[in-house]
């Protein structure tokens, strides 16, 4: 994997965390790959126009997110994956959480860019 695969992938999950704390679902869409399948650390399971009326509807609003342990895990030259430990505030239907997640994400090169097909959190043990 070179230097510019792990960069790029970086500043798209860079691009993707700044619009979801501007809740900026413009900006959002851009990142997201029409095939998305956002799995949320309940087991809830979100395609990419759920998720995006969800944000629009003010039902997930981020608060701070945080990530540590990452890792650019290259697969082809358009496809990579996105590992490490998440830390996320984020107000779920009115209600203040703090999420400590594992967290798998797969990217493809789309049309030049880098955008985000699959999103999966596992919770940590506290």
């Amino acid at each position: 994997m070179g230097e510019n695969l792990e960069a790029a992938i970086r500043a798209a999950e860079q691009r993707r965390c700044a619009a979801m704390l501007a809740n900026d679902n413009a900006a959002l869409d851009a990142v997201l790959d029409p095939r998305l399948q956002f799995h949320h650390a309940t087991g809830a399971v979100d395609g990419k126009e759920a998720y995006l009326a969800k944000m629009a509807a003010g039902r997930i609003r981020y608060i701070a997110i945080g990530w540590v342990e990452e890792q650019v895990i290259g697969l082809a030259d358009n496809a990579a994956l996105l590992t490490g430990r998440m830390t996320t505030d984020v107000r779920v239907d009115g209600v203040d959480k703090r999420l400590n997640n594992r967290v798998l994400t797969a990217w493809a090169l789309t049309d030049g860019n880098w955008r985000m097909v699959a999103f999966q959190s596992t919770p940590l043990a506290t």
